[in-house]
């Protein structure tokens, strides 16, 4: 996953922020230091950490850190955490002293929890460290009769920030589940699966937006099922949740393009926004939701029309950039479905463009739909 801007800063920040860490940790480790030790440790902070830590805030501003980000995290990590193991080496062999293991954790537990590495990266980092360590230790007791204590409370102190970093990744991934959840709720109509009416706006809107500016067609349908109410109190709402799930199914199969925008509107209604849809196309589709309700042959005996449930539907085509807004198309197309419910209901009218909103709209039905 790539970081954004403002994750990329703060990892910037965080890496400063330890530069200046082990800048600051050298002044007291300097008054604890033999004269002799003195030169050496500032050799390996001066000339080879501190580089590492400039090196790695140096490749965030590479446009392929976000790629490489975790890999480089583990290198520097490691890179420290072996010149540290170094600096304890030279300190006990020139000088018979034992200098504090515990950078070793800090710089674990920075890679682990203040960089965000990821957890097979984490145990990586523990694994490699854990080695070192060991070794180490089994080739110069620089702890004395602290030497086994002192390996084992590292090699413990690096398994717990491993399990650590591994339930806060946990933690994190129920949260994000948690969150993606409530936008689906947020943004689903429970009842189809489709948009609900804010996100269908707020998709249709972005879209829309899109579409005018660089002047090309869009296509807008709304559709309502007829004497939806006498079908839904003669046959009950749970068949009436059925008929309206129906409609969302066949229009899933129509508009199956990933740019179509399609969400219930409100009860037995839907809209459609479909860029780049030409006339003949907007037609094709709106007989292929006729012919799918006349094969459905929901009987619908209440009602003073047809015998069956049919769907009765308002398109409106033209150039984004002939519309003054999205609402000024939604407009047309509820003024065409205006039309095709006084004209017999079971088809669709057809609004060509945005002015032809008042003309006399062309009535067209599919011969075999009754009315």
């Amino acid at each position: 996953m790539k970081a954004s801007l403002s994750e990329t800063a703060r990892v910037r920040l965080f890496i400063t922020i330890g530069g200046v860490l082990i800048a600051l940790f050298m002044i007291g480790d300097l008054e604890l230091l033999p004269v002799e030790l003195e030169a050496a440790y500032l050799t390996n902070r001066l000339f080879v950490q501190l580089p590492l830590v400039v090196a790695l805030l140096a490749f965030t501003f590479h446009p392929r850190f976000p790629e490489f980000r975790q890999p480089a995290f583990l290198l520097t990590v490691m890179a420290l955490t072996y010149a540290n193991y170094y600096l304890i080496y030279l300190c006990w062999a020139r000088a018979g002293f034992s200098f504090p293991y515990e950078g070793t954790l800090l710089y674990a537990f920075f890679g682990f929890f203040v960089l965000g590495m990821a957890f097979r990266y984490a145990v990586a980092l523990m694994l490699l460290s854990s080695v070192g360590f060991s070794a180490l230790m089994v080739a110069h007791p620089v702890y004395g009769n602290f030497t086994l204590i002192s390996a084992g409370f590292v090699l413990a102190s690096l398994f717990i920030g491993v399990i650590g970093r591994h339930r806060l990744d946990y933690l994190l991934g129920q949260l994000q589940a948690a969150n993606e959840e409530l936008v689906r709720l947020s943004t689903t109509d429970a009842l189809t699966g489709l948009s609900n009416r804010r996100a269908l706006m707020s998709e249709s809107e972005t879209l829309f937006a899109v579409l005018q500016r660089s002047e090309q067609p869009v296509a807008v349908f709304m559709l309502d099922l007829d004497f939806f109410k006498q079908f839904n109190d003669r046959y009950g709402h749970q068949q009436g949740d059925r008929a309206i799930r129906i409609q969302a199914d066949l229009l899933r199969s129509v508009f199956r393009r990933q740019t179509d925008v399609l969400g219930r509107y409100g009860g037995e209604e839907f809209l459609v926004v479909a860029p780049g849809m030409s006339e003949p196309e907007c037609r094709a589709r709106a007989e292929e939701i006729l012919r799918g309700w006349q094969a459905q042959a929901l009987a619908n005996e209440g009602s003073p029309g047809s015998p069956t449930l049919s769907c009765s539907i308002g398109i409106c085509q033209g150039p984004a950039s002939d519309f003054s807004s999205l609402n000024h198309a939604i407009h047309c197309a509820d003024e065409a479905l205006y039309q095709a419910k006084h004209g017999g209901r079971a088809t669709y009218v057809f609004a060509a463009s945005a002015d032809h909103v008042r003309a006399p709209l062309a009535v067209a039905r599919d011969a075999g739909v009754a009315s």
